[in-house]
């Protein structure tokens, strides 16, 4: 039996883009294999964002608590139906940010462009360490969201990422009505840039 892979979106920083990048990711998953997306969030806006699009048909999506975490991803793997798992976690929340990204095969960092997150993300990513240690095999990747508007404020993010010594997602979300709106709709073939996103997260999973 092989486990499902688990792919944890998450960012110390509130209104990063964890959760419009998990759902529509979860959405493109599920073209490919039985995906759950598990909403760590106390907020449940992933969770309401699947109910008020009517989701269910794609993929399923559970509110669970982070004591709940690893029971449920055993019960999943039990299973032996689930191939991808998706964690869209809680900002502000290092426990829960540790557990989520030590279950995971592959940790993505959303954030925006520009100076006003790095500070949050460099934190973020200086918890990978505990992971990583536990788990060498860990992979992770930044994803630049709010992209292309400003273009060399874009390619300055990107430098300052990677000279920290993270990778960056070569597919950026741009800053677009589509994406801005998309919050309790159902994926559509305006959502591009996602399942773009989503195969290079299969290939990092490869």
């Amino acid at each position: 039996m092989t486990n499902a892979r688990v792919i944890t979106i998450t960012n110390l920083k509130g209104g990063s883009g964890k959760t419009s990048t998990a759902v529509p990711l979860a959405c493109m998953a599920a073209r490919t294999g039985k995906t759950v997306l598990l909403d760590l969030d106390p907020t449940g806006s992933a969770a309401q964002w699947h109910a008020a699009a009517g989701l269910d048909d794609l993929f399923a999506c559970q509110r669970i608590t982070d004591e709940q975490l690893a029971p449920t991803l055993q019960q999943l793997n039990a299973s032996g139906e689930v191939q991808y798992v998706l964690l869209d976690t809680p900002p502000v929340a290092k426990e829960v940010t540790l557990q989520s990204m030590g279950e995971a095969d592959l940790v993505l960092f959303p954030t925006h462009v520009g100076s006003g997150d790095l500070a949050q993300l460099v934190q973020t990513l200086g918890l990978l360490r505990l992971p990583l240690k536990a788990n060498p095999a860990l992979k992770y990747m930044v994803v630049l969201n709010h992209a292309g508007t400003m273009p060399a404020v874009t390619r300055e993010t990107r430098q300052v990422v990677e000279e920290y010594g993270a990778a960056v997602a070569t597919t950026e979300i741009p800053y677009r009505k589509t994406y801005i709106m998309a919050k309790g709709s159902r994926p559509t073939a305006d959502w591009w840039h996602f399942e773009q996103l989503w195969r290079e997260v299969q290939g990092a999973l490869a």
